[in-house]
């Protein structure tokens, strides 16, 4: 594997030191440190933030200036003056309204930590596809070297007389495929590596050693804890939920609609009529009145916040639904996966790679033809494409389980 001899090189280099290893944690924290999508969603709550302030602020009162009585005489007339008038909302107006924002904030809170999850399920979706790409690079490095090393035996028994022209060709082949294979999973290697720069906003992340062996690490987890763990953590039940009671809190808000206002207003102004010899002078005034709830009572406004309650409660249960069946499906496929891997690792490969390497003895000792080598090796090729396969599997489902489930049903 030249990526861990590349390393291994380094560490026997007294010149150099070695390079720390990639872990999965520290490209958590740079992606939650740096993506947009989560300052997309900081700024929306934000912005509920501050709509729950306006929401509590009263209507701003009205002055201005009031003349009466203007008409023409030969004395001084008319009251010139000013008022103000404010209107006193009651029944809990603000108070409503304020809880409502106070709940879209809530709201906007879970969407912020959707964002989040869904950003680390990038990084681990896209780590755990690295760790893959470098496993498949790996092995194709070997692979390729299996071939090359065939098709230098095969030349060898021909020259002695022992293999046969087709045998050589056979061989060659196989090793003109193994090389193919080569340069596909270099491609595909960094593709992979550029798809995890883009997942924590670093586009110029470079290949570097990764931290986590992905067939040792593979944890093994129980169905109910996760279960209970994926409905707690899960993002669509929460925004269900939070939906919930912004729907709740609007029934209170059209509820106080029906109560009246109180408006109130003051006036003050000068008199410049007279009695006898002096004019009447400054005069004051106070109205009050409150709006009748006569032909309008919201009747129409509470009927709708209440159906959008029932239809919010429905939505809840059905995202636990979803959440649990998803689940079911997600695990299912998670534990058969990770019986792959421990069979593939534990029992497979080693049993296929140590008949791949006895028909290759044997052939060399010129006790069995060629073509039984092909069969082995394609076989052993087949089952290490199956092994990866099955590991790529588990480790989706694990991200699924911890991340992915609590993001999306």
């Amino acid at each position: 594997m030249s990526i861990w001899l590349f390393v291994l090189l380094q560490a026997v280099s007294p010149s150099q030191t070695v390079p720390a290893k990639l872990t999965l944690a520290a490209l958590e924290a740079q992606a939650l440190a740096a993506h947009p999508a989560i300052r997309v969603a900081a700024a929306e709550v934000d912005a509920a933030k501050a709509r729950v302030r306006q929401a509590g602020a009263w209507t701003n009162p009205v002055i201005g200036v009031t003349a009466d009585e203007l008409r023409p005489r030969e004395q001084p007339s008319g009251i010139y003056g000013g008022f103000i008038q404010q209107t006193i909302p009651l029944g809990g107006k603000l108070g409503a309204a304020k809880n409502t924002a106070t709940s879209e904030v809530a709201l906007a809170e879970a969407a912020l930590a959707t964002a989040r999850r869904r950003v680390l399920l990038d990084v681990r979706e896209r780590y755990y596809a690295v760790a893959i790409a470098e496993e498949r690079l790996s092995v194709a490095t070997d692979l390729a070297a299996l071939a090359g090393r065939a098709v230098e035996m095969a030349r060898q028994l021909k020259n002695v007389g022992i293999a046969d022209q087709p045998d050589v060709l056979s061989a060659e082949a196989e090793a003109a495929q193994m090389a193919a294979r080569l340069v596909e999973a270099r491609a595909v290697r960094v593709a992979a590596w550029q798809r995890l720069g883009a997942a924590v906003a670093d586009t110029a992340l470079a290949p570097q050693p990764l931290a986590q062996d992905m067939a040792e690490a593979l944890p093994v987890l129980d169905r109910a804890e996760t279960l209970a763990s994926v409905i707690a953590s899960s993002g669509v039940v929460a925004t269900a939920e939070r939906s919930l009671a912004v729907e709740r809190s609007r029934v209170a808000m059209a509820k106080s609609m029906m109560t009246p206002d109180l408006f109130l207003r003051g006036d003050v102004g000068a008199n410049r009529e007279r009695t006898g010899r002096r004019t009447i002078g400054p005069q004051f005034g106070l109205e009050a009145g409150i709006s009748i709830p006569l032909f309008n009572r919201n009747a129409g406004g509470i009927l709708s916040a209440t159906s959008k309650v029932s239809g919010a409660e429905a939505a809840v249960s059905a995202a636990r639904l979803d959440v649990e069946a998803s689940f079911a499906t997600v695990f299912a496929d998670y534990e058969s996966a990770r019986a792959m891997v421990e069979a593939y690792r534990d029992e497979i490969l080693p049993k296929t790679r140590e008949a791949y390497n006895m028909q290759i003895e044997k052939y060399q000792q010129m006790v069995a033809a060629y073509p039984p080598v092909l069969q082995t090796e394609r076989t052993y090729i087949a089952m290490t494409e199956d092994y990866l396969s099955a590991l790529d599997r588990a480790w989706m489902a694990v991200s699924a389980l911890r991340t992915a489930m609590a993001v999306r049903p």
